[in-house]
Protein backbone atom coordinates (compact mmCIF):
# COMPACT_ATOMS: atom_id res chain seq x y z
CA UNK A 1 0.00 0.00 0.00
CA UNK A 2 0.65 3.86 -0.62
CA UNK A 3 2.67 5.73 2.34
CA UNK A 4 -0.90 7.69 2.74
CA UNK A 5 -4.26 7.38 1.49
CA UNK A 6 -6.83 9.93 0.28
CA UNK A 7 -10.43 10.33 1.63
CA UNK A 8 -11.69 8.82 -1.70
CA UNK A 9 -9.36 5.63 -1.73
CA UNK A 10 -10.15 4.92 2.04
CA UNK A 11 -13.92 5.42 1.34
CA UNK A 12 -13.31 2.83 -1.65
CA UNK A 13 -11.65 0.38 0.62
CA UNK A 14 -13.98 0.55 3.46
CA UNK A 15 -17.15 0.82 0.76
CA UNK A 16 -18.64 3.51 1.95
CA UNK A 17 -19.47 6.97 0.78
CA UNK A 18 -16.83 10.05 1.21
CA UNK A 19 -19.40 11.76 3.31
CA UNK A 20 -19.58 8.52 5.89
CA UNK A 21 -15.75 8.50 6.11
CA UNK A 22 -15.35 12.46 6.74
CA UNK A 23 -18.28 11.58 9.37
CA UNK A 24 -15.91 9.23 11.08
CA UNK A 25 -13.50 11.39 11.04
CA UNK A 26 -15.05 14.04 12.40
CA UNK A 27 -16.05 11.72 14.98
CA UNK A 28 -12.40 10.71 16.23
CA UNK A 29 -13.24 7.25 15.28
CA UNK A 30 -10.84 6.94 12.30
CA UNK A 31 -7.45 8.94 12.84
CA UNK A 32 -6.84 11.76 10.00
CA UNK A 33 -4.44 14.41 8.69
CA UNK A 34 -3.76 17.10 6.57
CA UNK A 35 -1.68 17.37 3.73
CA UNK A 36 -2.52 21.15 2.80
CA UNK A 37 -6.20 21.01 2.59
CA UNK A 38 -5.95 17.17 1.59
CA UNK A 39 -7.20 14.75 3.78
CA UNK A 40 -4.85 11.55 4.34
CA UNK A 41 -5.11 8.71 6.24
CA UNK A 42 -2.15 6.02 7.13
CA UNK A 43 -2.76 2.33 5.62
CA UNK A 44 -1.73 0.51 8.93
CA UNK A 45 -4.70 2.89 11.08
CA UNK A 46 -7.16 1.99 8.04
CA UNK A 47 -6.28 -1.92 7.99
CA UNK A 48 -6.44 -2.02 12.30
CA UNK A 49 -10.24 -0.32 11.94
CA UNK A 50 -11.14 -2.77 9.24
CA UNK A 51 -10.03 -5.35 11.98
CA UNK A 52 -11.67 -3.90 14.46
CA UNK A 53 -8.54 -3.73 16.51
CA UNK A 54 -8.13 0.43 16.32
CA UNK A 55 -7.42 1.31 19.84
CA UNK A 56 -7.23 -2.16 21.78
CA UNK A 57 -2.94 -1.67 21.58
CA UNK A 58 -2.29 -3.70 18.20
CA UNK A 59 -1.62 -0.30 15.90
CA UNK A 60 2.09 0.58 15.27
CA UNK A 61 2.42 3.48 18.22
CA UNK A 62 4.83 4.70 15.19
CA UNK A 63 2.09 4.88 12.79
CA UNK A 64 -0.35 7.05 14.98
CA UNK A 65 2.43 9.65 16.16
CA UNK A 66 3.48 10.20 12.73
CA UNK A 67 -0.47 11.10 12.30
CA UNK A 68 -2.16 12.85 15.29
CA UNK A 69 -5.79 13.16 14.50
CA UNK A 70 -6.89 16.08 12.25
CA UNK A 71 -9.49 18.03 14.45
CA UNK A 72 -13.19 17.74 13.49
CA UNK A 73 -14.53 20.31 11.57
CA UNK A 74 -17.99 21.56 11.28
CA UNK A 75 -19.56 22.94 7.95
CA UNK A 76 -21.73 25.87 8.95
CA UNK A 77 -23.91 27.80 6.22
CA UNK A 78 -26.73 29.82 7.20
CA UNK A 79 -28.06 33.61 7.99
CA UNK A 80 -24.68 36.35 9.24
CA UNK A 81 -24.43 37.62 12.40
CA UNK A 82 -21.51 38.52 14.22
CA UNK A 83 -22.14 35.87 17.16
CA UNK A 84 -21.62 33.17 15.14
CA UNK A 85 -18.39 34.32 13.78
CA UNK A 86 -17.95 34.50 18.28
CA UNK A 87 -19.04 30.93 18.84
CA UNK A 88 -16.77 29.16 16.53
CA UNK A 89 -13.64 31.28 17.43
CA UNK A 90 -14.75 29.70 21.18
CA UNK A 91 -14.97 26.56 19.72
CA UNK A 92 -11.58 26.40 17.86
CA UNK A 93 -9.44 27.37 21.52
CA UNK A 94 -11.68 24.88 23.59
CA UNK A 95 -10.75 22.16 25.18
CA UNK A 96 -12.15 19.56 22.82
CA UNK A 97 -10.93 22.49 19.58
CA UNK A 98 -13.22 22.47 16.75
CA UNK A 99 -12.62 23.49 12.87
CA UNK A 100 -14.87 25.21 11.06
CA UNK A 101 -16.30 26.18 7.88
CA UNK A 102 -18.37 28.65 7.82
CA UNK A 103 -20.44 30.21 4.26
CA UNK A 104 -23.37 32.77 5.08
CA UNK A 105 -26.21 32.31 2.29
CA UNK A 106 -28.82 33.41 4.06
CA UNK A 107 -31.46 31.44 6.31
CA UNK A 108 -33.00 29.78 3.31
CA UNK A 109 -30.09 28.22 1.72
CA UNK A 110 -28.87 27.14 4.78
CA UNK A 111 -32.24 24.83 5.61
CA UNK A 112 -31.58 23.57 1.93
CA UNK A 113 -27.96 22.75 2.42
CA UNK A 114 -28.68 21.40 5.54
CA UNK A 115 -31.34 18.84 3.58
CA UNK A 116 -28.83 18.28 1.16
CA UNK A 117 -26.26 17.13 3.75
CA UNK A 118 -23.72 19.98 2.28
CA UNK A 119 -23.81 21.89 6.12
CA UNK A 120 -23.83 20.08 9.89
CA UNK A 121 -25.15 23.31 11.44
CA UNK A 122 -27.14 25.97 9.87
CA UNK A 123 -28.42 29.47 11.59
CA UNK A 124 -31.71 31.02 10.70
CA UNK A 125 -33.76 33.34 11.83
CA UNK A 126 -37.39 33.36 9.71
CA UNK A 127 -40.51 34.85 10.66
CA UNK A 128 -44.07 32.74 10.10
CA UNK A 129 -47.01 35.37 10.65
CA UNK A 130 -49.32 32.65 10.87
CA UNK A 131 -47.77 30.50 13.64
CA UNK A 132 -46.65 33.77 15.01
CA UNK A 133 -42.88 31.81 16.02
CA UNK A 134 -39.71 31.74 14.30
CA UNK A 135 -37.95 29.07 12.46
CA UNK A 136 -40.04 25.95 13.98
CA UNK A 137 -42.63 25.66 10.83
CA UNK A 138 -39.73 26.26 8.42
CA UNK A 139 -37.43 23.52 9.71
CA UNK A 140 -40.57 21.11 9.35
CA UNK A 141 -41.45 22.26 5.83
CA UNK A 142 -37.74 22.21 4.71
CA UNK A 143 -36.71 19.12 6.47
CA UNK A 144 -39.85 17.03 6.58
CA UNK A 145 -39.56 13.82 8.29
CA UNK A 146 -35.83 14.23 9.53
CA UNK A 147 -34.85 14.07 13.38
CA UNK A 148 -34.10 17.98 13.63
CA UNK A 149 -32.37 20.02 16.57
CA UNK A 150 -32.79 23.73 16.75
CA UNK A 151 -31.10 25.74 19.98
CA UNK A 152 -31.51 29.53 20.14
CA UNK A 153 -28.19 31.38 19.99
CA UNK A 154 -28.94 34.68 20.63
CA UNK A 155 -32.28 37.09 20.24
CA UNK A 156 -31.20 40.22 18.67
CA UNK A 157 -32.35 43.97 17.37
CA UNK A 158 -32.67 44.53 13.61
CA UNK A 159 -32.75 47.78 12.55
CA UNK A 160 -31.63 50.53 10.27
CA UNK A 161 -27.94 50.84 9.85
CA UNK A 162 -27.35 54.81 8.78
CA UNK A 163 -24.54 57.34 9.12
CA UNK A 164 -23.33 59.16 12.60
CA UNK A 165 -26.64 61.54 13.46
CA UNK A 166 -28.96 59.61 11.42
CA UNK A 167 -29.18 62.89 9.06
CA UNK A 168 -31.95 62.03 7.11
CA UNK A 169 -33.92 61.02 10.27
CA UNK A 170 -35.34 58.16 9.28
CA UNK A 171 -37.37 55.93 11.67
CA UNK A 172 -39.41 53.66 10.06
CA UNK A 173 -40.35 51.34 7.01
CA UNK A 174 -41.79 53.91 5.03
CA UNK A 175 -38.89 56.05 5.23
CA UNK A 176 -36.98 53.62 2.99
CA UNK A 177 -38.95 55.15 -0.04
CA UNK A 178 -38.18 58.14 0.62
CA UNK A 179 -36.96 60.08 -3.07
CA UNK A 180 -33.26 60.02 -3.62
CA UNK A 181 -32.70 57.38 -0.67
CA UNK A 182 -30.60 55.00 -1.61
CA UNK A 183 -30.57 51.87 -0.08
CA UNK A 184 -28.16 48.72 0.30
CA UNK A 185 -30.24 45.38 0.40
CA UNK A 186 -29.68 41.72 1.85
CA UNK A 187 -29.43 38.90 -1.16
CA UNK A 188 -32.66 36.89 -1.84
CA UNK A 189 -33.74 34.05 0.95
CA UNK A 190 -31.54 35.38 4.01
CA UNK A 191 -34.31 36.25 7.07
CA UNK A 192 -33.46 40.13 6.82
CA UNK A 193 -34.76 40.28 2.87
CA UNK A 194 -37.93 37.89 3.48
CA UNK A 195 -38.69 40.55 6.14
CA UNK A 196 -38.31 43.35 4.19
CA UNK A 197 -40.31 42.29 1.59
CA UNK A 198 -43.27 40.57 3.79
CA UNK A 199 -43.47 44.55 4.82
CA UNK A 200 -43.74 45.85 1.64
CA UNK A 201 -46.07 43.36 0.54
CA UNK A 202 -48.60 44.14 3.24
CA UNK A 203 -47.87 47.66 2.55
CA UNK A 204 -48.43 47.73 -0.85
CA UNK A 205 -44.94 49.08 -1.69
CA UNK A 206 -43.40 48.34 -5.24
CA UNK A 207 -39.43 47.31 -4.50
CA UNK A 208 -38.78 49.60 -7.59
CA UNK A 209 -39.65 52.56 -5.20
CA UNK A 210 -36.70 51.69 -3.20
CA UNK A 211 -33.43 53.00 -5.23
CA UNK A 212 -30.88 50.65 -4.41
CA UNK A 213 -33.29 47.62 -3.85
CA UNK A 214 -31.20 45.18 -6.46
CA UNK A 215 -27.69 45.92 -4.53
CA UNK A 216 -26.98 43.02 -2.24
CA UNK A 217 -25.09 42.16 0.37
CA UNK A 218 -24.15 38.97 2.11
CA UNK A 219 -23.44 39.86 5.59
CA UNK A 220 -24.28 42.88 8.02
CA UNK A 221 -21.22 44.18 8.67
CA UNK A 222 -21.65 44.36 4.71
CA UNK A 223 -24.13 46.40 4.87
CA UNK A 224 -22.44 48.29 7.91
CA UNK A 225 -19.13 48.80 5.34
CA UNK A 226 -21.81 50.25 2.31
CA UNK A 227 -23.13 53.18 4.78
CA UNK A 228 -19.41 53.59 6.50
CA UNK A 229 -18.00 54.35 3.00
CA UNK A 230 -21.20 56.24 2.04
CA UNK A 231 -21.95 54.00 -0.96
CA UNK A 232 -25.53 53.79 0.75
CA UNK A 233 -27.34 55.53 3.03
CA UNK A 234 -29.15 52.87 4.85
CA UNK A 235 -29.66 48.92 5.22
CA UNK A 236 -30.77 47.20 7.55
CA UNK A 237 -29.11 45.01 9.90
CA UNK A 238 -27.65 44.19 13.21
CA UNK A 239 -27.00 46.57 16.26
CA UNK A 240 -23.41 45.34 16.50
CA UNK A 241 -22.63 45.55 13.26
CA UNK A 242 -23.53 49.61 13.21
CA UNK A 243 -21.40 49.84 16.57
CA UNK A 244 -18.60 48.33 15.14
CA UNK A 245 -18.05 51.09 12.39
CA UNK A 246 -18.97 54.07 14.96
CA UNK A 247 -22.46 53.83 12.85
CA UNK A 248 -26.16 55.01 14.10
CA UNK A 249 -28.88 52.29 14.46
CA UNK A 250 -32.61 52.71 14.65
CA UNK A 251 -34.18 49.76 16.10
CA UNK A 252 -37.33 48.26 13.75
CA UNK A 253 -37.94 45.16 15.49
CA UNK A 254 -36.40 42.16 17.88
CA UNK A 255 -35.74 38.21 16.01
CA UNK A 256 -34.45 34.80 17.67
CA UNK A 257 -31.57 33.93 15.72
CA UNK A 258 -31.23 29.48 16.32
CA UNK A 259 -29.05 26.90 14.86
CA UNK A 260 -30.30 23.72 13.40
CA UNK A 261 -28.53 20.38 12.72
CA UNK A 262 -29.99 17.27 12.41
CA UNK A 263 -30.29 14.20 14.52
CA UNK A 264 -27.38 12.39 13.83
CA UNK A 265 -25.69 15.50 14.75
CA UNK A 266 -26.67 15.90 18.18
CA UNK A 267 -24.87 11.89 18.89
CA UNK A 268 -21.39 13.47 17.98
CA UNK A 269 -18.85 14.73 20.23
CA UNK A 270 -18.61 18.38 18.19
CA UNK A 271 -22.33 19.10 19.11
CA UNK A 272 -21.80 18.49 22.76
CA UNK A 273 -18.63 20.55 22.61
CA UNK A 274 -21.18 23.26 20.76
CA UNK A 275 -23.91 23.08 23.53
CA UNK A 276 -21.64 23.24 26.18
CA UNK A 277 -19.84 26.52 24.98
CA UNK A 278 -22.92 28.23 24.20
CA UNK A 279 -23.39 27.57 27.82
CA UNK A 280 -20.20 28.99 29.38
CA UNK A 281 -20.17 31.87 31.48
CA UNK A 282 -17.22 32.86 28.76
CA UNK A 283 -19.00 32.87 25.87
CA UNK A 284 -22.58 34.46 27.63
CA UNK A 285 -20.35 36.77 28.92
CA UNK A 286 -18.19 38.03 25.53
CA UNK A 287 -21.96 37.95 23.96
CA UNK A 288 -23.33 40.40 26.07
CA UNK A 289 -20.67 42.81 26.12
CA UNK A 290 -21.63 43.35 22.40
CA UNK A 291 -25.18 45.72 22.06
CA UNK A 292 -28.16 44.52 20.73
CA UNK A 293 -28.48 41.09 22.42
CA UNK A 294 -30.39 38.74 24.76
CA UNK A 295 -28.60 35.68 26.06
CA UNK A 296 -31.84 34.62 27.85
CA UNK A 297 -32.71 31.90 25.74
CA UNK A 298 -28.69 31.13 24.41
CA UNK A 299 -28.29 27.70 24.54
CA UNK A 300 -31.70 26.76 25.22
CA UNK A 301 -33.35 23.43 22.95
CA UNK A 302 -36.11 24.45 21.42
CA UNK A 303 -37.03 21.66 19.04
CA UNK A 304 -35.56 18.15 19.70
CA UNK A 305 -37.41 15.20 17.16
Amino acid sequence: MSLTLTAAEAAKILKVSKYTLYELVKRGELPAHHIGRQLRIDPAVLDHYLRGTYGAGNTSPAAISAFPPVSPTIRFIGSHDPVVELLFEFLKHAPFPVESSLSFKGSMDGLMALYRQEADISGIHLWDDVSKDYNISFVKHVIPGESVCIVNLVQREQGFIVAPGNPLNLQTWDDITVEGLNFINRQKGSGTRLRLDAYLGAAKISPGRILGYENEENTHSGVACHVANEQADVGVGVKAAAQRLGLDFIPLFQERYDLVCLGITTKTPVWKQLISTLKSPGFIQAVNQQNGYDTSLTGKILLNT
